[in-house]
């Protein structure tokens, strides 16, 4: 960084953005954004005080760095949040509601996420997803069934797919299941930094969280003394047995998992096949050789995250790229940008199933690194196995793509294409 370059980046400590997170644009096409970043703002303070952070190699070390905590709620970044929204809490990630003042893992820093991730853990073993696998293969025959060759690809298969999965895993009755995918929509863009939102959304989302806590409480009361071997009973047998889990944590986790599984998946898949309908090759080659479908996931993973940013708050102090970041600074490593970092990845922008050397970060590092990635993973094959074994190529039926709001997250709003279907 020049100290032009530095001056720009800090000015009187913050910087606008060049470029609008709620812009269209941004959405539908982030990527020469992120370029402009890597180059030129490599560590940028924002509008929030918090710094991006856009470069591979700084986004790969600090998701490592012991240094780097995930405790939002008594940082100095939420605090100042908090100090300049009045009376008023903001809505996000559910922090400072009255119901849920639960400890999260993804939230915590050892010992406590040692504690609960843990826990949780015993849910995503290799075991328990191979275990999984036949009732995932069950649930996408069940949802494709005979294709039409029109039809939206996120309302038909990746948006009802995860809550399914999630429902078998956590044994939420059928009839509950719908209402779940509403829930984590509003739940998920509390990630979204966003003080401004308009006061029906952030009642929206405070509804959603409450509603969804409130039916993992119920849901853990009607599980204790059971025999059951879906993960609540699991958890609430924890708890009764000394663990020192309490019922707000066994809620809050549900809540957590289910709306990270919802919106990673939809998103993941949403994303892929926007890839395939935009390079054919890349899914006639999974078709045609199955073999090449794990390499085929990773590329997608890398160049089209289903999350574009990941947060951590310092822990101690640290100076990069001539930014000094103090104790209770929040940063926002941009793990989409540091996916297409041409430092990191020759040819970032297209699909190379060869690709040798550095892996992507869309599934974080260290400590932190996603629980359920293995089941993501697993289910995205069996999805595409679905697809495969009915199509033999899928075309956008609309464009240009209507993506959901927001920065955190990124996929398909919706998704209609056209197939040509596999003659039997």
């Amino acid at each position: 960084m020049t100290q032009t370059e530095v001056s720009a980046s800090s000015g009187a400590g913050v910087a606008e953005l060049p470029f609008n997170p709620a812009d269209p644009s941004f959405q539908a096409d982030p990527f020469p954004a992120y370029r402009v970043l890597r180059d030129r703002f490599p560590v940028l303070r924002g509008p929030l005080g918090a710094f991006l952070v856009s470069r591979y190699e700084d986004c790969e070390l600090l998701l490592r760095d012991r240094r780097m905590g995930k405790d939002f709620a008594n940082s100095k970044f939420f605090q100042q949040i908090m100090g300049e929204a009045g009376d008023e809490p903001p809505p996000f990630l559910g922090l400072g509601l009255d119901d849920w003042d639960a400890k999260l893992f993804m939230l915590t820093d050892p010992p406590e996420h040692t504690r609960l991730r843990g826990l949780v853990g015993q849910a995503f073993t290799p075991a328990m997803i191979r275990n999984l696998r036949s009732a995932v293969t069950a649930i996408v025959e069940e949802l494709l069934g005979e294709l039409p060759e029109r039809f939206d690809l996120m309302e038909r298969l990746a948006t009802p797919m995860p809550i399914r999965v999630l429902g078998t895993m956590l044994g939420i009755p059928a009839e509950d299941q719908a209402q779940f995918t509403t829930w984590s929509t509003e739940i998920a863009g509390l990630l979204d930094l966003d003080v401004a939102l308009p006061p029906e959304v952030a009642e929206a989302r405070r509804t959603a969280v409450a509603a969804c806590t409130s039916y993992f409480l119920e849901l853990a009361a009607r599980r204790a003394g059971g025999d059951g071997e879906d993960l609540v009973s699991q958890l609430v047998r924890a708890r009764d047995q000394g663990s020192a889990l309490t019922t707000q944590e066994i809620a809050a986790t549900c809540v957590l998992l289910v709306v990270a599984a919802q919106e990673t998946f939809s998103n993941l898949l949403g994303n892929a096949a926007v890839v395939f309908a935009r390079q054919p090759e890349a899914f006639t080659r999974i078709a045609e050789r199955p073999e090449t479908t794990d390499a085929t996931l990773e590329e997608i993973l890398r160049l089209e995250p289903p999350a574009h940013q990941v947060g951590r708050i310092a822990l101690e102090r640290m100076e990069l790229h001539g930014e000094v970041i103090e104790p209770g600074d929040a940063v926002i490593l941009l793990v989409a940008s540091a996916n297409r970092d041409e430092r990191a990845f020759p040819a970032p922008d297209a699909v190379d199933i060869g690709r040798e050397g550095r892996n992507h970060l869309s599934f974080g590092r260290g400590i932190h690194y996603c629980l359920g990635a293995p089941l993501a993973t697993m289910m995205a094959k069996e999805a595409l196995r679905g697809l495969t074994v009915r199509i033999t190529s899928l075309a956008l039926a609309e464009e240009p793509i209507a993506y959901k709001p927001g920065m955190g997250l990124r996929g398909p709003a919706r998704l209609p294409v056209v197939v040509r279907k596999r003659v039997s």
